[in-house]
């Protein structure tokens, strides 16, 4: 995602400076490029005391556009700080470097894993048990985050990384992160399609049902295999059809969330007592829970109709995460 030149104060949380190339050369040694884009290049590498993987990411200091106030700190390296403690589910920072012409943030790197994006694409769409697990652990990220008054703008299948032995989630690319506050964003950063509609038709936006808008987004493209929406008009007209049968909650969860009006969108805590995270599926059976068959497409500009389809109470989940509490 492109990043907005926001500036922001850090409190108390205020990282002491980086350290020059020879150290980095004495604790590190960067391997293969493991991605590269306009926010840098990400190298597999190794601490040495260890041998422990790590990813290593180069950022030329002239793009960087988002500074700690008052610091010459960058945005990106503060807010995983102020995030890093007390959630698995996030990216960990174990190290930062200034360098004369760059920094270099050193970040956990789980093995074997595979962004959600390539995650998605090889297995066309997630049948939704899977990405129910998957969609939990992005909520507890995000609540983390906002707990610690971070706000991520850049939430998509591209910046969650899966570790395929274990399943486990880390939200990761904090280039577009800023400080969370109740006032409104004017500068746009992150990624275009995952947008809520209100950037595009005022240049504003809130930091938490935008965050909202991007889920329902998130959620869309993995049980769908697509974007729900193209282009910009498409998020402005707000017409929402399923390609592929989805449960009817899984539906509603989303339609939720891509309500065109931001006051109509759930909170992070609607989300996480909502029916479809609180399904459980009956012991060896995969299939998607009471499927229905594609719909037309409707506005999403009111809020959803309530669900009185379930004839039975859910169940809460058996799995292996903790159950949401509140934040």
């Amino acid at each position: 995602g492109n990043a907005g030149n926001d500036a922001a104060p850090l409190g108390p949380e205020r990282p002491v400076g980086g350290k020059d190339k020879d150290t980095m050369k004495q604790r590190y040694r960067a391997g293969a490029l493991l991605g590269k884009g306009g926010f840098g290049s990400v190298y597999a590498g190794v601490r040495l005391a260890d041998n422990t993987p790590v990813a290593m990411k180069r950022v030329a200091r002239e793009r960087i556009s988002s500074w700690v106030d008052g610091t010459r700190i960058p945005m990106e390296i503060a807010m995983l700080k102020k995030a890093r403690s007390g959630c698995s589910a996030i990216i960990q920072l174990l190290d930062w470097f200034e360098l004369p012409h760059s920094f270099v943030l050193v970040m956990e790197r789980p093995q074997p894993s595979q962004d959600l994006c390539d995650f998605i694409r090889k297995r066309r769409f997630l049948p939704e048990d899977l990405a129910r697990g998957i969609f939990f652990q992005v909520l507890v990220a995000v609540r983390h985050c906002h707990s610690r008054g971070v706000l991520h703008r850049d939430i998509k299948p591209k910046n969650i990384i899966l570790n395929l032995a274990t399943r486990e989630v880390k939200l990761i690319d904090f280039g577009c992160s800023t400080l969370l506050t109740d006032t409104v964003y004017t500068k746009f950063s992150g990624t275009l399609l995952y947008y809520p509609p209100e950037w595009f038709r005022y240049r504003f936006y809130l930091g938490r049902p935008a965050a909202i808008w991007s889920l329902g987004v998130l959620l869309y493209e993995m049980v769908c295999g697509v974007l729900p929406f193209r282009c910009c008009e498409d998020i402005i007209s707000g017409q929402l059809s399923f390609q592929r049968q989805v449960s009817l909650e899984c539906q509603h969860l989303i339609r939720w969330c891509l309500c065109m009006y931001a006051c109509n969108r759930p909170s992070l805590e609607d989300v996480f007592n909502h029916p479809w995270l609180q399904t459980s599926p009956a012991p060896g059976d995969s299939s998607t829970n009471t499927a229905a068959t594609p719909v037309p497409a409707t506005n999403t500009a009111d809020s959803p109709l309530p669900l009185t389809h379930t004839a039975a109470a859910p169940t809460p989940s058996t799995g292996s995460e903790a159950s949401p509490t509140q934040a």
